[in-house]
């Protein structure tokens, strides 16, 4: 344990003795070819952009809140069903019970055709798909409207049906 190490100074291995950023030719080419991609991508970045429409450029969600009752609010969402991609959805959240309603339109970027709907309940994490449905965005926020009392009776624990009058989502998708 008493001995002594000598450190010594030598040269640099071969494959970092060639400059700065010199490495072994299997790095040398991975971060070439890293360079050549990201140099393509800048160039058609904007070119691969489209656009589609959602729930969010069609509803305006503070306006359609100024129609509910005190207790609930109106958002957007993000979610995913199942495997089904990330879809923007309309949610109409009783606040006191922490239930919600949220309105799903049956294709992604078509807001204003059929509408699903499906209860949450937040306390429980659960939400599951309602019989009920829409053939239009405007049909569903009607039913919602004219509804929303017998919802709040549901979510509360007043009531035991859901409200009539399912408009029915067409079966094709």
């Amino acid at each position: 344990m008493g001995e002594r190490t000598e450190v010594t100074r030598g040269s640099l291995p071969v494959e970092r003795s060639a400059g700065r950023f010199s490495g072994p030719d299997g790095l040398r080419d991975v971060v070439e070819r890293l360079l050549a991609w990201l140099r393509n991508r800048r160039e058609a970045a904007l070119e691969s952009v489209s656009t589609a429409t959602t729930m969010r450029n069609v509803v305006d969600a503070d306006a359609l809140a100024d129609e509910t009752p005190e207790k609930w609010s109106v958002v957007h969402d993000v979610v995913t069903y199942g495997s089904s991609p990330l879809t923007d959805v309309l949610v109409f959240r009783h606040g006191p019970s922490r239930q919600d309603l949220v309105m799903l339109p049956e294709r992604n970027t078509r807001p204003e055709g059929e509408i699903s709907f499906y209860h949450a309940d937040r306390t429980r994490g659960a939400r599951h798909l309602l019989s009920i449905g829409a053939d239009s965005l405007t049909a569903a926020l009607s039913y919602v409207l004219e509804r929303i009392e017998r919802f709040e009776r549901l979510f509360t624990g007043r009531g035991s049906q859901l409200p009539s009058g399912y408009t029915g989502p067409s079966e094709d998708l």
